[in-house]
């Protein structure tokens, strides 16, 4: 395999890498344009590496090294997924991780079309997808609930238990302790549907023991 080809090969990965992860980046997510580059352009290295070895020595076997990038990422893939309160974001990133490794490998084994067309598909599911779906969904909305409560175990299970009664959503929750006062206030993104009863959600909200301050906007 001569440097032309080499080069050919890891700018490929660089650019596959690249436009998956400057989608990721858009979108503030943990892993973006970089960590996206890094590992398309470290899979497609493993897999030149593999197969130059395999041509020297029989004993080489690219499939077992590819196999073991793609176990090996979700490692990476796994500190990409956080868990709010009753939420859990980044599941979609930490797939993109995995599917970018596999484009890698797919460069560094010449296969470029498959990675082209994987890399044309994961970009129209994550990023016109995502638009369609807030076409079909508008009926939802995004609201934020900010509540002031004593620091007392189960709280957020309990809202969680009242929020799903009025077929409401919770996707982020962000939790601030004042400990002088020993209260906590969470600051909830919440997804709405198109009609909901606000004035109910927001007594039954305030009923829960503990709770003594909650607005919704």
């Amino acid at each position: 395999m001569g440097p032309i080809e080499i080069l050919i090969k890891l700018v490929s990965a660089t650019i596959l890498g690249g436009i998956v992860g400057l989608e990721r980046e858009l979108h503030d997510q943990p892993a973006g344009l970089r960590t996206h580059i890094i590992v398309c352009v470290g899979s497609a290295l493993i897999m030149i590496v593999s197969l130059e070895m395999s041509s020297f020595s029989r004993m080489a076997d690219p499939s077992r090294i590819a196999a073991q990038v793609v176990t090996g990422i979700g490692f990476l893939g796994a500190g990409a997924i956080i868990r709010f309160g009753a939420s859990v974001r980044g599941l979609t990133t930490a797939a993109c991780l995995w599917t970018v490794a596999a484009i890698g490998l797919a460069v560094g084994a010449n296969m470029y079309l498959p990675a082209i067309i994987v890399t044309i598909i994961v970009f129209l599911a994550i990023f016109v997808f995502d638009k369609l779906e807030k076409v079909i969904f508008r009926g939802k909305t995004y609201k934020k609930m900010i509540v002031t409560a004593r620091d007392v175990p189960g709280l957020i299970g309990k809202m969680e238990t009242v929020v799903e009664v009025h077929e409401v959503i919770i996707k982020n929750v962000g939790i601030n302790k004042l400990l002088a006062e020993n209260k906590v206030q969470l600051t909830v993104l919440v997804k709405v549907p198109g009609k909901f009863d606000l004035e109910k959600l927001s007594k039954e909200i305030s009923a829960i023991d503990g709770i003594e301050q909650f607005e919704i906007n």
